[in-house]
């Protein structure tokens, strides 16, 4: 009986001391995440902790001596040495752990994709139980010239051009995630909705929960 006292003690501390994820925040790229966050949200809101994890994804990189993305170019599991694999993911998980570990007293926003494809098993991040969870929405096809062009600053495509094949390519894993995380939960919205439930979140007004 004291050891499972002890126990609830020791959950209900660590519940305290969680930081509130207000939102994760997921897009294509280039559907103005980053801008959002350092133009909109953070000059209304600057107490926010708010953090891309594309930055912890290059942190790992960095950590782990990888010059660039190459390694994953393909993107299928199959083709990806899993060791390096699952060691750049439990990389990526400490660097969020630790931000989050630092942020305990303030409202965390999170932005960018939590799932890495080229890992197998799990590969999802574990990110606190966003409160929100927003789709930035944009046009597939605007969507896929940005990812190519993402890809090509990168390095994933080597030394050759991108292809109209891999243009196509790019449209249907566009059309794919989106539908994806809109099935998954994600909520649909304009950077102007995401403020009025952060103003409503913040100001400590009523909130209307996403719904699923």
């Amino acid at each position: 009986m004291k050891l499972l006292f002890e126990n609830w003690r020791k959950y209900l501390k660590e519940e305290e001391e969680a930081p509130q994820v207000l939102a994760h925040l997921v897009g294509q790229a280039g559907s103005g995440k980053t801008y959002f966050i350092n133009n909109t949200l953070l000059k209304k809101y600057p107490e926010i902790a708010a953090k891309d994890l594309d930055d912890f994804d290059d942190e790992a990189d960095s950590a782990m001596g990888l010059k660039d993305k190459s390694w994953r170019a393909s993107g299928d599991p199959k083709d990806i040495d899993q060791e390096i694999a699952r060691k750049h993911f439990g990389k990526v998980q400490e660097l969020l752990n630790s931000f989050l570990s630092e942020n305990k007293d303030k409202n965390v926003f999170l932005a960018g994709m939590s799932v890495f494809p080229w890992v197998e098993g799990e590969n999802e991040l574990k990110l606190g139980d966003p409160k929100f969870k927003f789709y930035l929405d944009i046009e597939p096809e605007t969507a896929a010239k940005r990812r190519i062009s993402r890809d090509v600053e990168k390095g994933l495509y080597g030394d050759h051009e991108p292809t109209e094949e891999d243009f196509q390519s790019e449209l249907k894993w566009a059309e794919e995630e989106k539908n994806m995380l809109l099935k998954s939960g994600y909520e649909a919205a304009t950077p102007e909705q995401i403020m009025e439930k952060m103003d409503q979140t913040m100001g400590g007004g009523e909130i209307d929960e996403p719904t699923i």
